[in-house]
């Protein structure tokens, strides 16, 4: 993340930001709405033992819903990026690639279906996991844009406070 110090080698970065990007891409939005069929499905299909498991995937796709309006507001407000891209990690994989995970779960658990709780809670970890750590993000870049606004301030009020020191000072002959 880019700091006071480190503001300048950052601007190719910045600029780089897309706030006029839709929240959603394709990719995100066929995934959301495949995961969440797929859940409702074996819900409906087999709700003793689906149901709890479903639930879980469902609410992890809101937390997922809800931190990328947040990470897409903290964008749009601070002018950083905040979509992790290229991060080697199996919890962010899926993050505009949800529709691989909803694919991986449903072909298995077609098969056998008993296999649909395991694989709808192991999904919803990452899922839900993934938005933690956009909101984590999120989180990181409005408190250092804070801090740099707070020591530019500073800053600023220093510099005021000295050229009014060194306006007394002209008057007494110094």
């Amino acid at each position: 993340m880019p700091n006071a110090s480190h503001r300048e080698g950052w601007q190719g970065a910045l600029q780089t930001a897309r706030p006029e990007r839709a929240p959603f891409t394709v990719g995100t939005a066929l995934g959301t709405v495949l995961t969440l069929g797929l859940a409702l499905f074996f819900a409906y299909g087999h709700p003793d033992q689906n149901r709890w498991p479903a639930l879980a995937l469902v609410l992890a796709l809101g937390l997922d819903a809800a931190a990328r309006i947040v990470a897409r507001a903290v964008r749009q407000q601070t002018g950083v990026e905040t979509e992790f891209r290229g991060l080697p990690s199996p919890m962010l994989v899926l993050g505009n690639a949800t529709w691989i995970g909803a694919a991986v779960v449903a072909v298995p658990a077609g098969l056998r279906p008993e296999l649909f709780p395991l694989l709808a809670s192991a999904l919803a970890g990452l899922v839900a996991m993934g938005a933690c750590a956009r909101l984590a993000l999120a989180r990181m870049v409005v408190a250092i844009e804070a801090a740099e606004r707070a020591a530019a301030e500073a800053k600023k009020a220093e510099a005021t406070k000295k050229a009014e020191t060194n306006k007394r000072g002209e008057g007494t002959g110094r």
